[in-house]
């Protein structure tokens, strides 16, 4: 009986400590788990944080109302704000063929795909490209709600902007990058700023400035936000308009036709003339010969395709193109 409580009790012995043995190693393995889900979920966290970073949306108040648009857009698509995009840096995937042929950056269209052009945009290729935002300028309801499908969509409508320093300091707000909006304005207001001077030297205050376009019967007019470089000539380079100009060309109606017969009541002592391949080194009538800037040799001519752009990039390089131009021909007429 003895041997037998004796046996008994040092299985109970052996019991207890092989259970204490299993505890400890229970609790040694418990800590070692929790050692490794806590830096599992370390991780886990700067994951969902980069994750989510990457993922992070914003509220943009675009003037057709309030856009979820993402912190750090990647894949933007867009018609016509290429420029405005490049001058800030961003290299948008997809654009619209006319504004990937602007000369004016043409170094720095690589890269980005043509999704047609336009009033021809291609949906398909759009989708292919995958953006996470469109940017437009469209007003036609359809297209836009086409595009929103696709992506979010910002839009803004031609003419949201009246001048450079505007449109700029607009789309760093847009893709949130402000300063280097700052930083491009402050190169162009010092590249301004020495064309100007340049034109200062060789043009007299009150010299006027027209801007004009040749058509087969008739001519054009143009103000100074409507392209064939009326912001550059009347916003950069702060040229002299005239009355007639300011008082019609210069609101709400930013162009319009002009009879062959009243052209010398459009025309400046200085006339920037569109014409077409068809049309190059114009002529005109007796009319046109008789005005002053055509007799004194003050007209220049600006091939349509170059100077219907009319964004930051293109206004900057046009503002001293025809500061150059200027320049060269009060050189030429003092020989």
């Amino acid at each position: 009986m003895f041997a037998a409580k004796k046996r008994f009790s040092g299985l109970l012995l052996m019991l207890a400590i092989i259970m204490i043995l299993a505890a400890c190693s229970s609790g040694t393995g418990s800590s070692a788990t929790e050692q490794t889900t806590a830096g599992s979920e370390s991780t886990t966290g700067s994951t969902e944080k980069n994750t989510n970073s990457s993922d992070a949306t914003r509220i943009y108040k675009s003037l057709s109302g309030d856009v979820e648009i993402p912190a750090e857009p990647k894949r933007i698509v867009t018609d016509m704000y290429v420029s405005d995009l490049l001058a800030l840096g961003v290299k948008p995937v997809g654009s619209i063929q006319y504004y990937l042929e602007n000369p004016f950056y043409a170094d720095q269209v690589e890269g980005i795909e043509n999704i047609g052009d336009r009033g021809a945009v291609s949906l398909e290729k759009v989708v292919a490209l995958d953006p996470d935002l469109i940017i437009t300028y469209s007003d036609k309801a359809e297209e836009i709600e086409s595009y929103q499908k696709i992506a979010p969509t910002v839009v803004i409508p031609y003419g949201t902007f009246t001048n450079v320093e505007d449109e700029i300091r607009g789309f760093g707000d847009l893709m949130n990058k402000s300063e280097e909006a700052e930083a491009w304005l402050k190169t162009y207001d010092e590249r301004i700023e020495a064309a100007r001077a340049k034109v200062k030297s060789v043009i007299k205050p009150e010299e006027t400035f027209s801007i004009l376009e040749v058509s087969d019967k008739s001519y054009y007019g143009y103000g100074d936000n409507f392209g064939r470089g009326g912001q550059a000539v009347y916003r950069a380079l702060e040229l002299a308009p005239l009355e007639i100009t300011k008082k019609e060309l210069m609101g709400d109606t930013q162009w319009k036709e002009i009879s062959r017969e009243v052209v010398g009541d459009y025309a400046g002592d200085h006339i920037f003339l569109t014409v077409g391949e068809n049309n190059k080194n114009y002529q005109g009538d007796s009319i046109w010969q008789s005005l002053p800037a055509v007799k004194n040799n003050q007209v220049y001519e600006l091939l349509e395709d170059r100077y219907w752009y009319f964004d930051p990039i293109a206004i900057q390089a046009q503002a001293e193109e025809f500061a150059d131009m200027i320049v060269e021909r009060a050189q030429q007429n003092r020989k």
